[in-house]
């Protein structure tokens, strides 16, 4: 079993992490933190073999945190993910010695296929520069096209509500919520629905969430 902890301070984000890593059978996620203190602590009390860092959180950045994650969990495999495509920080995350760095509008099995290879010792790195940028085009234009609904839902999404909290919050069903998501995944070209908010983001659809502490 590879033993992972998530680092990041997107509730809805990691939510979906956890899920989807818990139906791996070769995967388990040992502990959660949203800041880096709490992600060095993680990582101390339960020595992973990779962790999972958010570029960016409240307290700090991936460059910074990995020297403490390095500190205490020496054997730690870092993955930095990042919603930031640009060249700096990725070049930033590299840097700073990390096993990987994947963003976050990459597939589900993008993710896991990284988890796992970093897991084994390899180093991954993000797509082609051009790749990127020509990708970025495309979903932005394709951005464009979302009705102004289905970007309300987006940024409903991008909270952590869910579908029933959408439908109340905007006094319509729960079938026409979902209806509204399934279009809004089709034109982004996104497979889940943190990877539409997460393009959405990037694109500049809807604005990144602010930083939220949760409760400890």
């Amino acid at each position: 079993m590879t033993r992972i902890v998530i680092v990041d301070d997107h509730r809805m984000f990691v939510d979906s992490l956890v899920r989807l890593l818990g139906d791996e059978p070769d995967l388990i996620v040992v502990a959660v933190a949203n800041t880096v203190a709490g992600g060095v602590e993680a990582a101390a009390t339960h020595a992973p073999d990779v962790v999972l860092l958010d570029y960016r959180l409240p307290d700090g950045d991936a460059p910074t945190s990995i020297v403490q994650l390095r500190d205490v969990a020496p054997s730690a495999r870092v993955l930095v993910m990042t919603g930031l495509g640009d060249e700096a920080t990725l070049a930033a995350a590299r840097n700073a010695r990390c096993a990987g760095v994947v963003t976050k509008d990459r597939a589900a099995r993008d993710l896991l296929a990284a988890v796992r290879a970093v897991a084994s010792g390899a180093t991954v790195a993000p797509d082609d520069a051009q790749e990127r940028r020509e990708g970025s085009r495309q979903r932005a234009a394709t951005g464009r096209t979302l009705s102004p609904r289905e970007r309300v839902v987006l940024e409903h999404l991008a909270a952590g509500h869910s579908t029933e909290e959408v439908a109340a919050s905007l006094h319509i069903s729960s079938v026409t919520v979902r209806n509204h998501i399934q279009r809004l995944l089709s034109k982004l070209g996104a497979h889940s629905r943190l990877e539409a908010v997460a393009i959405g983001i990037e694109v500049g659809v809807i604005a990144p969430p602010p930083h939220r502490q949760r409760p400890s």
